[in-house]
């Protein structure tokens, strides 16, 4: 990390965009990748004028060259909406994938590419594939990736149905907020609370005690 690109870092820690774009801009141009991908997320949020995805797409894709993991996923997130660059999917999965090799724990890159498969977008349709790239977001406990890799349990889709670990990933969904990456919508909302109740029933109270004992004790530490 450059010296500018730390001097812009507490310049924007402290509320000042406009200086730390600037000080970003010099570090950037001197071929930092952390400034280049910090630039990009300014233009990208729009916090020093109006939304700018095609300035956000030039210095996240300076950044990528430089193999930057962050970065990478936001040139995938662009591609994925259609912002700044040209809608496409295919491409999009492309560097999610990327990004996921960068950072295994990028939750985020291993939902969408989840999703890519599930929906069969961007990617052949493959539930195996979509279980999968489920599983490493819902481990990094993004709730929307245990919601779905819980789902898939419960049916019997990619995976061996299994009702006690369905119950289990679905139950770990409720215990925060849904939420999506930008532009990942899906057609139903994700009721965890109401796919648990739903399932109870097919469990037996001791399956269910389990769990719930299990829980508890991954909460404990």
């Amino acid at each position: 990390m450059s010296a500018e690109y730390q001097s812009g870092y507490r310049a924007y820690q402290s509320g000042n965009f406009a200086l730390a774009q600037s000080q970003w801009h010099v570090a950037a141009n001197n071929h930092d990748p952390f400034a280049q991908y910090a630039l990009g997320l300014l233009y990208y949020r729009g916090e020093t004028g109006p939304v700018d995805y095609k300035q956000a797409a030039k210095w996240f894709s300076q950044a990528a060259k430089a193999n930057h993991g962050g970065a990478t996923y936001y040139i995938g997130l662009l591609y994925f909406n259609g912002h700044g660059l040209n809608y496409d999917q295919f491409r999009a999965t492309e560097y999610f994938k990327r990004a996921l090799h960068i950072n295994p724990h990028n939750a985020n890159a291993a939902y969408l590419i989840g999703a890519q498969y599930f929906h069969g977008r961007g990617a052949s349709q493959n539930f195996v594939e979509a279980a999968h790239y489920f599983e490493i977001a819902a481990k990094e406990n993004m709730h929307a990736a245990q919601f779905m890799f819980g789902a898939m349990l419960e049916r019997g889709w990619g995976v061996p149905q299994n009702y006690a670990e369905s119950y289990y990933w679905l139950k770990r969904a409720t215990l925060g907020v849904v939420s999506l990456p930008t532009g990942a919508e899906e057609e139903k909302p994700m009721d965890a609370k109401a796919a648990v109740s739903a399932l109870e029933p097919r469990l037996r109270p001791e399956e269910i005690k389990r769990i719930n004992d299990r829980l508890t004790n991954e909460a404990a530490g």
